[in-house]
């Protein structure tokens, strides 16, 4: 589960700003104008190339209205074939080639669930002449395209609270009699809510959790028969993702922790039940994902995090690619494929890096022809963007902590103000070096950025995540505070003129900071911030069955044996401590860190008369959605820091 982090806004300072354009220094309100750009919804957001190579389909954002447009790859012509705007309950989720002439939308409607949308195209001379969009199932979703089969594909539907995997042929007039329960394919196998085919598309792999004994289970069909068996079990907190299964059904490609620090790629034998090697396997970063080729006949490559940098790996061929005459011109960017056609040979290569919010590029492979057709976000290039370097600390007890710094571009005669930024999360959630809309804009107004990755961030191997359980205003926040310490060591920022910001457990750390290290930080600052830990436990949508109240028992703490450890590091309790400036924002509709959180700090504040500032904002839920509410939070915010750092407003 990703969890979205937002930073800092609109802050000023008293230093030269040497980013922002000439003609944007003058007032507050052209630096609100900057802010709006810097947090505009991205231009694209997904891309897929169609099974021939022919077209790449292409999610628009443009903030008010959501397309899909194709792009042939030959004219570079583009052509809208999906549009609704954005205030709509519907969302498209994602989206795939189903054939060369049919796109299959997973979408969400509010209050009412999962549907498919599908797009059939009509063609005359490679370009698109006609469309047809309709709802096409409701309570389903995608479960495997099945680019080989015209007219055909997977989907898994709910029906009495069961999962039912379904192939579907959209030629038949009546397809709704595919549904039927003779035609389930997985009657026979386990109730788990993901699936693995074969090249073949046959349904081979069954994985989920079952919730009684909190335990993974893989289930495998075997390869002549309908039965199916349990080949793998094991605990929740280990790694076992099935990514790639064999034609002959017996070779299972996985990434897994079970043998290693880090997550590797291991081929395991089915019928024995073991693995038999590693594949591939980084030393100091765990390895995300296993890039699959277009027609399930092998693994491409690898994806992982290194120096703060997605890097993917080619196995195969293509290495030789992107690493010879290809070379991108794009300095300092990051280039790796993110999507094939069926046979390999028309490629979108993305590339990106702290000072480039993304462009995607046309690989084609018999010409060697590379062409820059989309950016992410290319109204940005009126700024000069900040690079981010890394930073190690050690901490309390001789933990190495990896951070990153953004530092504001400037004429380096004096030392910034500095904006220290904990992720979310705590456990499973990390920062990288690419691009941050939120890092770069602080940058761009003078500030310095850190990002520390203290103990419980991902990509680190489990003996460092799990490091961070139960570690709430302690190990995790000496991890921020060594790497803190380090770059006033190294004469990188103002001493003192520092303060603390996030967001969730973000918000938690700057609570608690305040509360603990006046002595670093000049203010604080907090949105959805967990303010008392066991008020967690009250919230069904985290504790609602035994399985997640373990699970978050795990990261926090028991309240039945904790009770007295938890009220400890809760900021509500500690709130009369409070000595410097802090602010506290609340979404009215959070259902992650409820309202309850916000206004149980605010009442001991009060009764203490500590001064403070708040803010709720009454379309917000657990982070920022609409640009509006940001803008404003993003200005109140401004005025709070400025007067905390006893900073001067632009002029």
């Amino acid at each position: 589960m990703k969890e979205l982090l937002f930073t800092l806004s609109v802050l000023m300072s008293s230093l030269v700003l040497a980013g922002l354009p000439e003609d944007s220094k003058a007032s507050p309100e052209k630096t609100l104008e900057i802010a709006k750009k810097f947090f505009k919804a991205s231009q694209v957001t997904k891309i897929k190339v169609s099974p021939n190579g022919e077209n790449v389909a292409i999610m628009r954002n443009s903030g008010e209205t959501i397309q899909i447009s194709l792009l042939n790859t030959k004219s570079f012509k583009e052509k809208l074939i999906l549009q609704y705007a954005t205030n709509d309950s519907l969302e498209v989720i994602d989206f795939n080639w189903i054939d060369d002439n049919s796109i299959l939308s997973d979408t969400f409607t509010k209050g009412k669930g999962w549907d498919l949308f599908l797009s059939k195209l009509t063609f005359k001379s490679s370009q698109v002449v006609s469309v047809e969009n309709k709802r096409f199932l409701e309570n389903a979703f995608l479960v495997d395209p099945l680019p080989d089969s015209e007219n055909q594909f997977l989907i898994a539907k709910w029906r009495n609270e069961k999962t039912g995997i379904y192939k579907i042929d959209i030629s038949e007039k009546n397809f709704h009699r595919q549904l039927r329960k003779e035609f389930r394919l997985n009657r026979r196998g386990p109730d788990t809510p993901y699936w693995l085919t074969n090249a073949k598309g046959r349904l081979s792999i069954g994985y989920s959790l079952n919730k009684a004994d909190s335990k993974n289970e893989i289930w495998a069909r075997r390869p002549n028969g309908r039965k199916w068996e349990i080949i793998w079990e094991g605990p929740e907190d280990i790694t076992f993702t099935p990514v790639l299964i064999s034609e002959n059904g017996k070779i299972l490609h996985v990434l897994s922790n079970e043998k290693d620090n880090f997550v590797s790629l291991y081929r395991y034998s089915i019928p024995e039940k073991r693995y038999l090697d590693k594949i591939y396997g980084h030393p100091n970063t765990d390895i995300n994902s296993a890039i699959i080729s277009p027609n399930k006949d092998g693994i491409l490559g690898v994806s992982f995090i290194e120096s703060g940098f997605h890097k993917h790996e080619y196995l195969m061929e293509v290495e030789a690619v992107l690493k010879g005459e290809l070379e991108l011109s794009v300095e300092e960017s990051k280039a790796y494929i993110v999507d094939f056609n069926q046979d390999k040979t028309i490629a979108v290569v993305q590339t990106s890096s702290a000072t480039d919010p993304g462009s995607y590029h046309l690989l084609n492979r018999k010409s060697n022809e590379l062409i820059k057709f989309a950016s992410i976000a290319p109204w940005l290039k009126e700024f000069k963007l900040s690079e981010t370097q890394i930073i190690k600390s050690t901490s309390i007890d001789g933990q190495i902590i990896e951070s990153y710094l953004t530092l504001p571009t400037s004429d380096g005669t004096t030392r910034p103000p500095l904006i220290v930024l904990p992720h979310g999360g705590p456990i499973s959630i990390r920062d990288t070096r690419h691009f941050n809309a939120h890092t770069q804009y602080l940058a761009t107004l003078g500030y310095a950025v850190l990002q520390p990755n203290y103990r419980g961030s991902s990509g680190y191997g489990k003996k460092f995540e799990n490091q961070g359980m139960r570690q709430w205003g302690r190990l995790i926040e000496n991890d921020i505070y060594s790497s803190v310490e380090e770059v006033i060591n190294q004469k990188l920022v103002e001493p003192s003129k520092i303060c603390i910001y996030g967001i969730s457990y973000g918000g938690y750390s700057a609570l608690i900071s305040a509360i603990n290290r006046p002595d670093l930080f000049k203010c604080a600052a907090s949105y959805a911030g967990v303010t008392d830990l066991p008020l967690l436990f009250s919230n069904n949508d985290l504790t609602g069955d035994e399985r997640r109240n373990n699970f978050i028992e795990k990261i926090i703490g028991d309240p039945d044996t904790d009770i007295d450890t938890l009220m400890e590091y809760s900021p509500v309790y500690q709130a009369h401590r409070v000595k410097i400036p802090i602010f506290i924002a609340q979404g009215k509709k959070d259902k992650v860190v409820d309202q309850e959180h916000f206004n149980r700090i605010k009442k001991i504040l009060d009764a203490h008369d500590i001064n403070y500032d708040s803010m709720l904002l009454e379309d917000e839920g657990h982070g920022f959605h609409y640009l509006k509410s940001t803008t404003s939070f993003y200005t109140k915010l401004d005025s709070f820091f400025r007067e905390s750092l006893q900073l001067e407003p632009l002029q």
